[in-house]
């Protein structure tokens, strides 16, 4: 029997596989997954290819798929009906539940994540509680793309005059060939919304935060306090005094430093996930499929 553990995010698809039995067989890896943001057809092709890169192209018996932008039965819905042809047992998820399962396998804890978009998901050991996750409209607080958002609207000040000019400026003049407001219209409107290409500019507010720009710090500082700040809350409603960490945006220590000290100041210890996504959803399969999950050794 081969069992499939997938993590689908805003970024990549990732997926690893295994026999019931506890034999590797691969790892897979493919483009975006969030139909929000690439449509169903895009967000099924990347998962598919994922899964048969690490399977050697043999259909699994079991697949597990954690899914961004599963945020409501409609996305659920829509997802689980497009992907039941990939295995022949599909179960599908939030990815944020199988990231909190990779770290904790079952037992209470919270994990937030902060990636192109962002979620915190809670598991008090009954049920299941979410934060967020509601997409780049309406919520994706301290995320890569909230991040990006908040740098166009500083960067769109300083173009019309409002606020001066910092070194944030030049680096997205530089990053998305603009020049002046005209240019900067025509980017954000009259080619499509860009939800990969604005979370982005999260690195280019990093590097300027580094270099001491302070829009930049203030941008990171803002994200990074409003995320922690729910994710607090979580944790007291789950009842832990630990929050798991994963996303991209950890990756950047103005942001990770500006994170912790607001976990700090409350008590709450955050800890950097050590497992990936794929895994929680690889042990959800051995779970459902009620094969020994202790094979595998990690």
């Amino acid at each position: 029997m081969i069992l499939v553990g997938v993590d689908g995010g805003g970024s990549k698809t990732s997926a690893i596989a295994y026999t019931c039995s506890g034999s590797f067989l691969g790892k897979g890896l493919a483009g975006p997954a969030n139909f929000h943001n690439v449509g169903v057809e895009e967000a099924v092709k990347n998962v598919n290819r994922a899964i048969l890169l690490a399977t050697k192209g043999m259909k699994p018996d079991v697949a597990y798929v954690g899914l961004a932008g599963v945020d409501s039965r409609y996305d659920y819905n829509i997802m689980a009906e497009a992907l039941r042809s990939i295995a022949k047992n599909v179960y599908v998820d939030h990815d944020g539940f199988v990231a909190l399962y990779a770290e904790t396998r079952g037992n209470p804890g919270v994990i937030v994540i902060a990636g192109t978009g962002s979620v915190i998901v809670g598991y008090d050991g009954n049920r299941r509680v979410r934060f967020g996750g509601l997409g780049w409209l309406i919520a994706d607080e301290g995320s890569a793309y909230w991040i990006g958002r908040e740098a166009l609207r500083a960067f769109g000040k300083m173009l019309d005059g409002r606020i001066n000019k910092t070194i944030i400026a030049d680096k997205i003049m530089k990053n998305l060939n603009i020049n002046d407001v005209d240019d900067l219209i025509k980017w954000a409107y009259h080619e499509g919304h860009k939800v990969k290409d604005i979370a982005s500019l999260a690195k280019i507010v990093d590097e300027a935060a580094n270099e001491g720009d302070w829009i930049a710090l203030d941008i990171l500082k803002n994200a990074a306090f409003e995320l922690a700040s729910y994710a607090v809350q979580l944790a007291v409603k789950i009842g832990v005094d630990k929050i798991f960490l994963k996303g991209g945006m950890f990756n950047s220590s103005v942001y990770y430093n500006f994170f912790r000290n607001y976990l700090d100041n409350n008590n709450i210890k955050g800890v950097i996930a050590e497992h990936e996504p794929e895994q929680g959803a690889l042990l959800l399969a051995f779970k459902y499929s009620e094969c020994d999950s202790s094979v595998l050794n990690w």
